[in-house]
């Protein structure tokens, strides 16, 4: 279903990297090319290595990108909120899905398949530089990632997570990010995720609480990283 072209389409396609250098004319032109679509608590929005579904917006929710092992291992890759975007190589590409997409609250996504893209590059030349300078900058966190994964114990993992997804108060909501969902993101289990923890509250870095993480010393979790 086509959205409505409207100031809050036009607001959203501006805070996505993609779309946010674009002038009225080709935001306008992009909102028309854009489908929506909703999906449930743990919904499948689509799955790696099936046929290219399309760059993705989120516009309302919280999504999952992940990846399984061939036993079944969860690695997750990113968690998106309203204004993120993923899927978009299989979409300049042509290819399949590199990883797998499902929601984790009811979410609102907007979807660009690969022939409208292919569509709007035509008619937006200035999106082909958009595009470079976005796969660029997702390059550079998954160098990022498999440094993280490569050299740093689990406790730097966790200080590097921690520091990356914390809000403007320094406190991460322990009921969005249980430990088995931060173990799939460092790429380690429960049991691992929990020693990290008391290490850093021992070590007076983070305290604890209930339902949030607060972080107290930054430079200190730095250092582990």
């Amino acid at each position: 279903m086509p959205v409505a072209v409207n100031a809050d389409t036009l607001s959203l396609l501006r805070s996505v990297p993609y779309f946010r250098p674009l002038d009225e004319r080709d935001l306008e032109l992009v909102a028309q090319e854009v489908a929506v679509r909703s999906y449930a608590v743990g919904a499948m929005v689509f799955l790696e290595g099936e046929a290219g579904a399309g760059l993705h917006l989120v516009a309302e929710g919280l999504c999952k990108v992940y990846r399984l092992s061939v036993d079944g291992r969860e690695q997750v890759l990113a968690v998106l909120g309203p204004g993120d975007s993923c899927n978009e190589v299989p979409a300049v590409d042509g290819g399949p899905n590199p990883a797998s997409l499902v929601s984790i609250e009811h979410s609102t996504l907007w979807v660009l398949p690969g022939e409208a893209l292919s569509r709007l590059r035509q008619g937006c030349p200035s999106l082909d530089d958009i595009i470079i300078n976005s796969l660029a900058m997702r390059c550079r966190q998954l160098v990022q990632r498999v440094y993280n994964l490569s050299f740093l114990s689990v406790t730097g993992r966790l200080a590097a997570f921690l520091l990356q997804q914390v809000d403007e108060s320094s406190q991460l909501n322990r009921q969005q990010w249980t430990q088995d969902e931060i173990a799939a993101h460092l790429g380690t289990v429960r049991e691992m995720v929990s020693r990290a923890f008391r290490d850093l509250q021992e070590a007076e870095l983070i305290a604890i609480q209930r339902h949030r993480i607060e972080i107290l010393d930054r430079v200190g979790l730095e250092e582990l990283t």
